[in-house]
């Protein structure tokens, strides 16, 4: 328990308690307080590797999704070329089946 006293400006504290038995609990609460620091200061450590690893991922799987559209862009320009290709030679054998008669 603690007692306080305000004297020109100052703040003094008196304890009832012992001063080991002060000292031990102090010690205590500071061994509390560090330990909590130093779980906090790992958790955030880990949140910034994992952070980091997610975001490399994505940017790596983005990356991969941009070059399919592009890729599948081009399959698709390829097609329609190839289809056209096709419908020509279609009207020129039909062309020359009709001469041939």
């Amino acid at each position: 328990m603690m007692v306080g006293k305000y004297k020109e400006g100052k703040m003094t504290v008196h304890y009832k308690s012992s001063p080991s038995r002060l000292a031990r609990l102090f010690k205590q609460g500071r061994e509390k307080w560090k330990k909590k620091a130093l779980d906090r200061q790992k958790k955030l450590e880990f949140a910034d590797v994992k952070m980091r690893d997610l975001e490399k991922s994505r940017d790596k799987w983005k990356q991969e999704a941009k070059e399919l559209a592009k890729r599948n862009k081009q399959l698709e320009r390829d097609a329609l070329i190839r289809q056209a290709e096709i419908e020509k030679k279609k009207k020129d054998n039909k062309g020359r089946q009709h001469r041939r008669r």
